[in-house]
C-alpha cells in the first residue's frame, strides 16, 4: 500500500481553509481548488464537495457508524466535535489544491491535518477513497477525545479501521508484507522502536504494517489483551499522558513477540 497520511499540529492548513470558505479577499482561483459547492453533514462530519454525494450514501453511513464501533471496541467516549471532510472531485484537483496551500506536503492520497480548533480530512473520490477516508476519518474520531496518542498506536489503529466491516480489521496487504519479510529474515517486531517515532516521516510502510499487526494483536484476543490498548488510551485521556505500553505487554505476555509472529502465521494461513 501507498504511504499515504501525514498528521501535523500546525494551523497553516486550516487557517487557509477558514481564509477561502469565508474571506472576502479571497481570490477566484483559490477558490476555485477547494471544494464548497455541496454541504453535507451528518452527525459529527461535515462534508464538502464540488459534486452531489447522495446523503445515504453507503459509503458515508458507514464512515458515522465507525464511531461508534471505535468507540465500543476502544472503549473510549465520543465527542460532537465536527471533523470537516473536504472531498475533492478527482486526484488532479486535490493535488494542486495541497500543492498550493501547503507544498512542504509529501505526495499522499489524503490527510488529516488537526489544529487547536478543528480537525479536518483532505482526499478525492477515486478508486480507494472509502479505504482512506475510513483510515483519516478515524484518526478524527480519535483526537477528538484521545490527546497526545503515540504515534504508532494512531496510526495503527487508523490502518485497523480502514478495512471495510465485516473483515475484523484484517490487513491483508500488510500481512502479506510482513510475512513475506518474516520469513526472509529482513523484519523482526521492534515495538521499542515504534514507540520511539514521533514524526509521520519517520514511519516507512513496514512501520504502519507493524504498527497495525501489534494493533490487530491486542484488539483481536480476550478481554485482556483489549484492556491493554484501552487502559493506556484511558490514561491519556484522563490525565495527558500514559507510559509506554510495552511493559505492560510484556507483564501480560512474557512471549510476547513469540505470541505476535504466530497470530501473524494464522493470519497469513487466512490469505
Amino acid at each position: 500500500m501507498l504511504l499515504r497520511y501525514f498528521l501535523i499540529g500546525v494551523a497553516s492548513v486550516a487557517v487557509l481553509v477558514t481564509s477561502l470558505l469565508g474571506a472576502g479577499c479571497a481570490t477566484t482561483e483559490q477558490l476555485s481548488v477547494l471544494p464548497n459547492r455541496e454541504q453535507l453533514i451528518r452527525d459529527q462530519l461535515i462534508i464538502y464537495s464540488d459534486f452531489h454525494l447522495p446523503r445515504n450514501h453507503r459509503l458515508i453511513g458507514e464512515l458515522t457508524s465507525r464511531r461508534a464501533e471505535i468507540s465500543e471496541l476502544l472503549d473510549i467516549p465520543t465527542t460532537d466535535e465536527p471533523i470537516n471532510v473536504f472531498l475533492f472531485d478527482d486526484q488532479d484537483h486535490f493535488r494542486k489544491f495541497m500543492t498550493h496551500s501547503h507544498p512542504e506536503f509529501p505526495s499522499r492520497r489524503a490527510f488529516f491535518v488537526k489544529n487547536d480548533t478543528s480537525l479536518n480530512v483532505y482526499a478525492f473520490w477515486g478508486s480507494r477513497v472509502g479505504e482512506d477516508l475510513r483510515h483519516e476519518i478515524t484518526h478524527g474520531y480519535l483526537h477528538g477525545v484521545v490527546p497526545n496518542i503515540p504515534l504508532w498506536l494512531d496510526e495503527g489503529i487508523a490502518e485497523y479501521f480502514e478495512i471495510g466491516r465485516g473483515k475484523g480489521g484484517l490487513n491483508g496487504p500488510h500481512v502479506y508484507l510482513l510475512a513475506n519479510s518474516l520469513r526472509r529474515g529482513e523484519w523482526v517486531p521492534n515495538l521499542t522502536r515504534l514507540e520511539s517515532l514521533v514524526s509521520a516521516s519517520e514511519l516507512t510502510q513496514m512501520d504502519y504494517a507493524e504498527s497495525w499487526l501489534w494493533v490487530h494483536f491486542l484488539l483481536s484476543g480476550d478481554s485482556q489483551s483489549r484492556s491493554i490498548v484501552q487502559g493506556h488510551l484511558k490514561s491519556l485521556i484522563n490525565q495527558g499522558r500514559a507510559e509506554a505500553i510495552l511493559p505492560m505487554i510484556e507483564s501480560e505476555f512474557p512471549d510476547y513477540k513469540a505470541r505476535l509472529i504466530q497470530h501473524l502465521n494464522m493470519l497469513d494461513q487466512k490469505q
